[in-house]
């Protein structure tokens, strides 16, 4: 386990002390050890301009996204109308505008908007977003559980972490090449449940997630650590059931399902190759399995090492 990055990779340049305090800890807070340098330049202004960019833009919730030519460059906008961010086509590096709106609401940008300012940044650096957990299990093995929000995908890594296991992230991983192996670096954030799982795990205390309407644990706090990279051996895709239980996939289906759930392998085909390859190599590293989190897991949680063959 490390305590951070081993040095400040990125350049932050903002005036404003209050956003720019609040970016530092965000960026920090994460304890990613960046895979090089990047650069942020945010200002706040008292209003955005008209958006004079005529690309197709693609919608996402509270997003909107434009890539691709004629510039090359990526332009997000935090509707309606708080902040936008241009991403150079080539370089790692960004600009960033805030309007007063957007810096009182900071917490809302930072799991939205900077996020996905992020993802773009780091692409340029050889980092790819997969919406994924990853843990690694008390024998050393790496998993991770790979799916969209209501999965059971978070109440589970919570679960894992009260047995002990090692938590990288709850949804926010990035896939790196290791040379033989890919890698998974985690984002480290509170793991965010609903009352339901609270009540499922019993657990107590955490962090107020008033807009999400969630509670978030650290690892450290359910009886788990923190793993800063995993290397996955076992992939899960899971979805809610009355039974726990595992079923072999082809290789072809968990293809399908990682490219699903990495969305921005859509955008810009210049890094689409390298993202595609990586996710390949992920699955060919991997023993990969449809996954049916059922009431059963809570009481047995040995059940998804048991049940591997």
């Amino acid at each position: 386990m490390t305590a951070g990055p081993l040095a400040p990779a990125y350049r932050l340049d903002c005036a404003d002390p209050v956003l720019a305090l609040a970016l530092r800890t965000w960026l920090d807070e994460s304890r990613l050890e960046w895979p090089g340098p990047f650069a942020i330049h945010a200002s706040v202004v008292d209003a955005l301009p008209e958006a004079a960019d005529p690309r197709e833009a693609f919608p996402q919730p509270e997003l909107l996204i434009q890539a691709g030519p004629p510039d090359g460059t990526v332009r997000i906008r935090w509707m309606p109308g708080l902040a936008e961010a241009v991403v150079h086509a080539t370089e790692p590096r960004v600009s960033v505008r805030f309007t007063p709106g957007a810096v009182a609401d900071l917490e809302a940008a930072e799991r939205g908007f900077l996020l996905v300012m992020l993802l773009f940044v780091l692409r340029r650096i050889g980092w790819y977003h997969v919406h994924g957990a990853a843990l690694v299990d008390p024998a050393g093995r790496g998993w991770m559980l790979v799916g969209n929000s209501r999965t059971g995908k978070s109440t589970t890594t919570a679960l894992l972490a009260s047995r002990g296991w090692a938590v990288g992230t709850d949804d926010i991983a990035f896939l790196r090449d290791q040379g033989a192996r890919v890698g998974v670096h985690g984002f480290r954030s509170p793991i965010a449940l609903r009352q339901g799982g609270r009540e499922l795990l019993g657990a107590a205390g955490g962090i107020d997630l008033t807009r999400r309407g969630k509670t978030g644990y650290l690892p450290e706090e359910l009886g788990g650590r923190w793993a800063p990279v995993v290397v996955p051996e076992i992939i899960l895709f899971p979805v809610v059931g009355e039974r726990t239980g595992l079923a072999p996939m082809a290789p072809r289906a968990v293809l399908s399902a990682l490219v699903q759930w990495s969305l921005w392998v859509l955008f810009e085909s210049v890094h689409a190759q390298e993202h595609l390859d990586l996710l390949g190599r992920l699955a060919a590293q991997s023993r990969c399995y449809q996954a049916t989190v059922g009431p059963d897991l809570f009481r047995d949680p040995t059940l998804l090492q048991d049940l591997l063959p």
